[in-house]
């Protein structure tokens, strides 16, 4: 008898919206987990040094100039020499500039698990302290 009267359409709207609206939340919680913390120049070199100084330019750029006490992971190896990085504490990450590749990397970096990752805002070209 109530099997007569079944429409699907009746069905199939609050499944469709039950499900699209699990996936709005499911998105937007996990968007949020990865945001990069830019810090400006004077913030940048006072904090450093509570964490790991990664620079990701080339291992030329590297070498002509550098803040000091960083390291050199260029982008395209950083994912490969993440067992030299220590998770428990931050990651201060510069390049030639903050766009580009920095947040790519930063991004990645916090996907692994490296939490909180800084960006040094405006690169090393906007560096305005003792270059080494």
């Amino acid at each position: 008898m109530f099997l007569t009267d079944f429409n699907a359409t009746d069905y199939i709207l609050p499944i469709i919206l039950g499900i699209s609206i699990g996936l709005l939340i499911a998105f937007k919680r996990n968007s949020g987990s990865y945001k990069l913390i830019y810090l400006d120049a004077e913030e940048f070199r006072s904090n450093m040094r509570k964490g790991q100084l990664i620079d990701i330019r080339s291992k030329e750029d590297f070498t002509q100039e550098k803040i000091n006490g960083s390291r050199n992971f260029p982008k395209r190896e950083v994912l490969q020499s993440l067992h030299l990085l220590r998770k428990d504490q931050p990651i201060f990450i510069y390049g030639n500039t903050d766009k580009g590749q920095i947040k790519s990397v930063g991004k990645k970096l916090m996907k692994k698990g490296f939490k909180p990752v800084y960006v040094l805002v405006g690169g090393l070209d906007n560096w305005p302290f003792v270059k080494k």
